[in-house]
């Protein structure tokens, strides 16, 4: 019976030792997993906080970008309400510089024929040998219009001094670069100085100049008496 003992105790003790052994493999392993899953479960919380730093910063820079859009904006309208003002000052100086230019020659002009008068006995001038007019810029021409002074751009029906002012501010002084002008350009120039001038219609304007730069009066005039405040 002893016997019998010893050798089922002998034959038991490779089995304990094995699962002995198993057990001991099963903690390792278990071991190991979880600190991955711990080590990693830290990671994805470093990460997670990251990413929403991330988005903090990224929400930061989108409204900082949205402010310098707006201040940029603003600026924008800024700018184009002083570009607009400066050509209606730069306009308004051309009216006032006319009026000037035109009281200066009509001071003069008196002056002239005031000492023609007090001069009679050492031969003064008579009207007839006066030299003409010249007006701001040249000659005066006698034309079914009436008297019109040399690229006198108020000659065009529908352009007022404002409106020659703000031509003139633009590069636009004479005829003939009024008539190689475009309409859009005509256009974009009114449109800039503002309201007051949205009425303002520049089609037939390069038409007119042109022919007032070609001496062609009669058909000019004919041309305005088909329009109507420079419309046709």
């Amino acid at each position: 019976m002893n016997t019998d003992n010893t050798l089922l105790l002998a034959a038991l003790e490779p089995c304990w030792l094995w699962w002995l052994i198993l057990s001991l493999l099963a903690f390792l392993l278990g071991f190991l997993l979880g600190a991955l899953l711990f080590s990693n479960r830290k990671r994805l919380r470093e990460l997670e906080e990251e990413n929403a730093r991330l988005k903090s910063n990224l929400t930061t820079m989108e409204k900082d970008f949205m402010s310098l859009k707006y201040q940029h904006e603003e600026t924008t309208k800024e700018r184009e309400d002083l570009k607009r003002k400066l050509r209606i000052c730069e306009a308004d100086k051309s009216v006032i510089q006319g009026k000037f230019d035109r009281l200066k020659a009509e001071q003069e002009a008196a002056s002239g024929s005031g000492i023609a008068e007090g001069d009679e006995d050492k031969g003064a001038k008579t009207d007839e040998d006066k030299p003409k007019s010249k007006g701001l810029g040249g000659m005066v021409f006698a034309t079914p219009l009436g008297k019109i002074k040399q690229d006198d751009l108020k000659i065009v029906e529908g352009i007022g001094p404002k409106i020659e002012g703000l031509l003139n501010a633009d590069g636009i002084t004479t005829w003939a670069e009024l008539a190689a002008s475009s309409v859009e350009r005509l256009q974009e120039i009114l449109t800039a100085a503002g309201e007051r001038y949205r009425l303002a219609v520049p089609n037939t304007w390069p038409r007119q100049a042109g022919l007032a730069n070609e001496g062609k009066w009669d058909e000019l005039k004919e041309l305005q008496d088909q329009l109507k405040g420079g419309k046709e």
